[in-house]
């Protein structure tokens, strides 16, 4: 009896898992036919101006899968699809889903420049929070720092660039100049004073950084992108306690460069 018993609980399983795989199988087989109903695109543009559009991505389906409304799910190739997606300059994450309910889902994070580099050759590119490099936008700009001078560094040549996060630090300078301005642009753009103040950075010969502000008649000789704090400290304590005072156009020189001390001058 007890034999009898064990081996009808044995079928009962059986019965009970075969039903489970045809149920699934069913589900599969419906979803596989389930027409594509809709297609929804969003994209995080995150503090970033916008660089890619809803209709740059339509036209990356369209031409990766054809018409996709009406198609049926399983014709439907989501990794073919995000692997297009995300050879577009501008995009740093994307996912490609279906719902059960037959819409398309495309969800995108775009990049985001952080500086404008123009070289010593007019070309022009971006340097985004990542430490990569990106293109310019023949359709967009971005609002973002400007840095120009003795920059000979090419986009063209080095599309596949990347700045060594890890060797940014505030105690050592390393002699890299896209690792310095990235250090620099990072510093003043989680500023919230500096960002709205500073407007570009100058590359000297020697390698060291100017800054011009949006507001008053001067140049700031920052030097080297080291001891950031205490040469900002610097410069804010100016500021509010001197040229608060004096006026903001009386020097066009200030020059934080040099440790605990500000110096000014009158060309």
């Amino acid at each position: 009896m007890k034999r009898f018993l064990k081996i009808l609980h044995i079928i009962v399983w059986i019965l009970l898992v075969s039903g489970t795989g045809v149920v699934v199988g069913f589900a599969e087989i419906e979803h596989y036919n389930q027409p594509c109903t809709n297609v929804a695109i969003s994209i995080d543009y995150g503090a970033a101006d916008m660089l890619i559009t809803k209709k740059e991505i339509d036209s990356i389906l369209v031409r990766t899968s054809g018409m996709v409304k009406g198609k049926p799910l399983g014709y439907i190739n989501t990794a073919t699809i995000e692997s297009a997606i995300r050879k577009q300059s501008y995009v740093a994450q994307v996912k490609v889903y279906e719902s059960i309910e037959g819409t398309l889902f495309i969800s995108i994070r775009q990049r985001e420049p952080l500086l404008r580099i123009i070289n010593r050759k007019y070309e022009s590119y971006y340097l985004d929070e990542s430490g990569s490099l990106l293109p310019v936008s023949p359709h967009f700009s971005a609002r973002v720092l400007v840095a120009n001078g003795v920059i000979d560094y090419s986009y063209i040549k080095n599309p596949n660039y990347r700045v060594n996060i890890l060797a940014v630090t505030d105690s050592v300078y390393y002699d890299s100049l896209m690792t310095n301005l990235y250090k620099l642009t990072m510093f003043i753009t989680h500023d919230k004073f500096l960002k709205a103040q500073i407007d570009q950075v100058y590359v000297t010969e020697g390698g060291e950084f100017e800054l011009i502000p949006r507001i008053g008649n001067h140049v700031i000789l920052l030097g080297k992108a080291v001891d950031l704090d205490d040469k900002f400290r610097k410069l804010f304590a100016f500021y509010k306690l001197g040229l608060n005072k004096i006026g903001w156009n009386k020097y066009n020189i200030i020059n934080i460069k040099y440790k605990n001390q500000v110096v000014c001058s009158k060309i």
